[in-house]
């Protein structure tokens, strides 16, 4: 169990639950007995007895210039979502979902569900992640273009720079090895559509009406390789589980899926986008994420 009574880590959590009580407060909910959800990036908590979950930009701000933006992309997308049929966890309609600021820190609100143990198996994944497409046809242009690939780098790799977590040499080879990601990715072609932008089975949640998706932070517009390169990074390349996964999009999107040769600039970036992710979490949150941004470094690096 996390201790969140000391360090940096407990203040910023403690200055997190202030925040969002505060919110709770000013928009009339009765948040009076709250339950932390989750700590691992955002502070995500359960604004009890009210069915709604403020969501606390936390230790992702520091990795993020504007982290309200991404928090107000998410609230966008989720509600055309959920207004289209899609399969979401819908921001709340008992609030406005903001995000609001308190505290100096950024804070939406979403529809409570309870907790449950069931996880999607590949199949279910792919299929959902086909229907959240589906509900996105139409949404309004304007959305920034691959941000998991191109700002979620550049501007964590500014905030490593900035609190001197690498030493120059790494942090050269990384900003080199982004920009060579990025040429690879100008060469590709694809219709751009609207993107989860961080599309795995551990961000769907169970509900009485099916799976529905969550973490929309990353939405952007791109090519549709993003995000089905995601989907099968989340059961490693070349297994019989991503290729379910991607067989069951293909079959409910009606959508051919890429090959392994077009998906792999997007893995790589991927790769890079989740060790730069890692590496700020890890300086923040070392207990958790020590361990596996060093390995993901290396990865990325050799």
């Amino acid at each position: 169990m996390l201790d969140h009574g000391t360090g940096r880590l407990g203040a910023l959590i403690r200055d997190g639950l202030a925040a969002a009580q505060a919110v709770a407060r000013a928009q009339d909910l009765p948040g009076g007995d709250p339950v932390i959800l989750s700590c691992r990036g955002n502070l995500v908590v359960h604004l009890a007895p009210a069915p709604v979950v403020a969501k606390v930009a936390t230790l992702t701000a520091w990795t993020r210039r504007r982290p309200a933006d991404w928090l107000a992309r998410e609230v966008s997308v989720a509600g055309y979502a959920a207004a289209h049929g899609g399969p979401i966890v819908p921001p709340s309609g008992l609030a406005d979902p903001g995000p609001h600021h308190s505290g100096g820190l950024a804070v939406s609100l979403w529809t409570y569900l309870p907790p449950a143990a069931e996880q999607p198996g590949p199949a279910e994944v792919g299929t959902a992640l086909a229907a959240l497409h589906r509900s996105l046809d139409g949404y309004p242009p304007g959305l920034p273009w691959l941000s998991p690939a191109l700002d979620q780098v550049s501007e964590g790799l500014a905030a490593l720079e900035a609190g001197h977590v690498l030493d120059p040499a790494r942090l050269a080879a990384l900003r080199t090895r982004h920009a060579e990601i990025i040429a690879g990715l100008d060469r590709v072609d694809g219709t751009a559509v609207v993107l989860h932008g961080d599309a795995h089975g551990r961000n769907l949640l169970a509900s009485p009406d099916g799976w529905r998706w969550i973490d929309l932070e990353e939405t952007c517009q791109g090519p549709l390789a993003w995000d089905l390169a995601v989907l099968a990074a989340g059961y490693g390349p070349a297994s019989e589980e991503s290729q379910a996964a991607l067989d069951a999009y293909a079959a409910a999107s009606g959508r051919p899926v890429p090959g392994p040769g077009a998906l792999a600039p997007f893995a790589r970036a991927r790769d890079l986008e989740a060790a730069v992710w890692a590496l700020g979490m890890a300086h923040q949150y070392p207990a958790r994420y020590r361990e596996i941004a060093g390995t993901m470094l290396a990865r990325v690096l050799r």
